[in-house]
């Protein structure tokens, strides 16, 4: 076990035992004398887009109507999605996006106000993700834009003469997302509170919240998922998390993460629902800020390890070992 692991188990085994006791407090908990409780599992499984899609466009909600057909469009996407990529026989049917609090906003972001990403700084490019070719499909019967090209080309082949040709999460490459954002999957995240610390912990990552009342903490180097220290103002927990290394994109695959700076909050409205927002602040990145937010429940259940295999030891392995065979496998006849 390394030392990180060591510390992280410790820190998770404190929180869990030194959380004082809670008691109810309008429909919410509350730890004695203290913060509000938000120790627990967390769904955020949304059927909102980041971004306000064009038929929405000057609209901030949707219908009723209008959630149930975007649902039926979703799921006519991710049927699709096998036509253009190769997916395992079982399909995407293993993909829990049921949404557990009604949302009919028509995009996450609340700013820029028409609800899409701001403009890039000159120069900064952005890799479209897996849910922009989603929400292309969902809106769409037209062939993906060519902007999406590189992305099918990540799924479906192309020259791998290099470990390094395959992307970063192929070779078990990545950290903590931040800030949150709903995803295909894997929308669940445990917290779990301590008096000076607070971890979130979901199936691939583990990310360690230092409160200010931590003895200690003090400044660290650049990390993956930056540096995160938190605060309690009045209800609410306040996150800011910055000193990223620049290894990951700043936001929804843009520009680089190294001047980014976070500031999330997490506000216990209910007993089962936490609000939690998020503004990304990146100059370098974006000309201007970037604001979102969404509902998360409560939900039974428990986070299991998706572990990961050192794809960047073992691609270069099986690609050293493929060479070999090339070398001795004799040649076709013209």
């Amino acid at each position: 076990m390394s030392a990180r692991r060591a510390v992280l188990g410790v820190l998770i085994l404190v929180a869990a035992t030194a959380s004082p006791s809670a008691q109810r407090a309008g429909g919410a908990t509350r730890t004695t004398g203290g913060p509000p409780d938000l120790e627990g599992f967390w769904n955020f499984n949304t059927p909102v887009p980041l971004q306000r899609p064009v038929s929405f466009a000057g609209r901030t909600t949707m219908t009723e109507a209008e959630a149930r057909a975007r649902q039926d469009a979703l799921r006519r996407a991710f049927a699709a999605i096998g036509t253009l990529a190769p997916v395992e026989a079982i399909g995407l049917d293993w993909i829990d996006s049921t949404p557990r609090v009604q949302d009919l906003r028509t995009s996450l972001l609340s700013f820029p106000q028409n609800g899409r990403l701001p403009a890039l700084v000159p120069g900064v490019r952005r890799m479209p993700g897996f849910e922009d070719l989603v929400e292309f499909l969902a809106n769409s019967s037209a062939p993906p834009p060519a902007a999406l090209g590189s992305l099918l080309a990540a799924f479906s082949g192309g020259a791998r003469n290099s470990h390094a040709d395959f992307p970063a999460f192929a070779r078990c490459l990545f950290g903590a997302d931040v800030p949150l954002l709903p995803q295909l999957g894997d929308n669940y995240v445990q917290i779990v509170q301590g008096p000076d610390h607070i971890v979130l912990v979901t199936d691939v990552d583990r990310r360690i919240i230092t409160l200010d009342n931590a003895v200690g903490g003090g400044s660290a180097p650049p990390r993956w998922a930056g540096v995160s220290r938190g605060r309690w103002d009045g209800t609410t927990l306040v996150v800011e998390t910055k000193h990223f290394d620049g290894r990951a994109p700043s936001f929804a695959g843009a520009g680089s993460s190294s001047d980014k700076v976070v500031v999330e909050r997490f506000s216990r409205t209910s007993r089962d629902v936490i609000e939690y927002s998020a503004v990304v602040m990146d100059p370098k990145t974006f000309q201007e800020r970037i604001e979102f937010s969404f509902p998360m429940a409560r939900i039974e259940g428990q986070v299991y390890e998706g572990a990961c295999h050192e794809g960047n030891y073992s691609l270069r392995h099986a690609l050293a070992a493929a060479r070999q065979q090339d070398e001795v496998r004799p040649a076709k006849a013209p």
